[in-house]
């Protein structure tokens, strides 16, 4: 590889004189300002395997041979040694191709370097995971354990943070578990004690008409059905509102259609006498567009409604990210956890509670009505318990590239 060091004026003028002696095949590897302008460090013949796991030591002595790049060592050497010291920022010189000029030879040369950056990113994260194991054996077991659970990754290293260092295996875990515990938002109510207007909202498929009607027959198990309003909003699949019509007509509650905000002031104003009004809302993607016409449809001036989020148990730490990134817009106050009976982590949906301080109102095990539905207030050791229960029967374990990916980059800062 042919390291070579250039000074211009201006960045302009040190790509030209790139160009003009290394070629358009030179990538540039990093960048500075000096009183008289920029100081840029280019290579051309570069080899791709002395970023691999063996060859970055190589690497560096190549630069440390150049006098004009031994200014970058110290930086390169503090980044790459295996301790702590990979906590240290690295800096990568980034390149803004010219607008409209998309294969033009600095848009190359930028898209090199960020896959330059990607490929020592990883080794970096590689070498910062590998250290935590020998240096911390059982912080790093911990954070194992914590993505077994599927615990989101910095509420883990969170947690892991709070375990003294002094601590064994097995106390260390069974600490950890108890603060997650403590950590976890559960709601104090109860809609069918309490009543109000709720409304329910969530992706498609994630059984919150069921959850309601749950919730429905627990209210009238405890109070009269004619302080009973059932409302659905759902006016964009066809038969959507005929599962809990037939959920009305069994408790023998009304069921009333609202199509518009104006429908279900309408609505509203008949079911004053109501104790409890749940509202079931139209089930779709998070990614579907008309979603903000059914949160207008829930304002309605003089009504205070309160939306619950349902979110499932089995779905992804990606999936639950994203339906909450589009349902906050309704602002909801409190969770509920459906098809617990089919997931096969608890951590992910339980993260999804801390992280975003939105308690868990209810939980939902199986299909039965409304025996299936239960409190999650006095759930909390039965929640952890079940969590602990799926990870230990999980069929696979995270290995030791995944856990290096998902917490080796927490290990030290990279400036974007």
């Amino acid at each position: 590889m042919n390291i070579r060091r250039f000074v211009a004026t201006d960045m302009r003028a040190a790509l030209a004189a790139i160009r003009g002696e290394l070629g358009s095949d030179a990538v540039m590897l990093s960048s500075r300002k000096l009183p008289e302008g920029v100081e840029v460090i280019a290579a051309i013949d570069y080899d791709d395997s002395l970023l691999g796991n063996a060859g970055l030591a190589d690497q560096l002595a190549g630069i440390a041979a150049d006098d004009s790049g031994a200014s970058q060592l110290d930086e390169y050497q503090r980044v790459a040694t295996p301790s702590l010291a990979i906590e240290r920022e690295i800096t990568l010189a980034k390149i803004a191709a010219p607008a409209g000029e998309t294969n033009s030879p600095e848009s190359s040369m930028a898209h090199e370097i960020k896959d330059l950056r990607r490929l020592l990113e990883t080794q970096l994260a590689s070498l910062a995971w590998n250290d935590m194991n020998r240096q911390a054996p059982v912080r790093a077991r911990l954070l194992r354990e914590l993505s077994k659970l599927g615990v989101d990754s910095t509420i883990a290293m969170e947690l892991a943070d709070e375990v003294p260092n002094d601590c064994g295996s097995q106390e260390a875990m069974r600490l950890i578990v108890r603060r997650f515990g403590e950590r976890l938002p559960l709601a104090t109510w109860d809609m069918a004690t309490t009543g109000g207007i709720f409304a329910i909202v969530g992706p498609t498929g994630v059984g919150k008409t069921t959850s309601l009607a749950k919730i429905a027959a627990r209210f009238v198990l405890k109070h009269s059905v004619d302080e009973l309003g059932l409302i659905s909003t759902d006016t964009y699949r066809i038969g959507a509102r005929q599962q809990l019509a037939n959920f009305a007509r069994i408790l023998r509650s009304p069921m009333h259609v609202a199509e518009s905000a104006q429908d279900l002031r309408r609505v509203l104003d008949g079911f004053s006498n109501k104790k409890l009004v749940l509202i079931d809302t139209a089930g779709m993607s998070q990614r579907d567009v008309r979603l903000a016409n059914q949160f207008t449809t829930l304002n309605v001036d003089g009504y205070d409604v309160r939306t619950v989020l349902a979110v499932s148990a089995g779905a992804d730490r990606g999936c639950l990210a994203e339906a909450m990134n589009v349902f906050k817009a309704a602002k909801p106050e409190a969770l509920i956890v459906t098809k617990l009976d089919e997931a096969s982590t608890l951590g992910g949906v339980l993260s999804l509670a801390i992280r975003n301080a939105l308690p868990v109102a209810y939980l939902s095990d199986g299909q039965r009505v409304p025996e299936d539905l239960h409190c999650a207030a006095p759930k909390r050791f039965w929640l952890l318990h079940n969590a602990l229960k799926l990870s230990a029967n999980a069929p696979t374990a995270p290995d030791e590239h995944e856990l290096a990916e998902r917490f080796g980059h927490m290990g030290f800062a990279v400036n974007a």
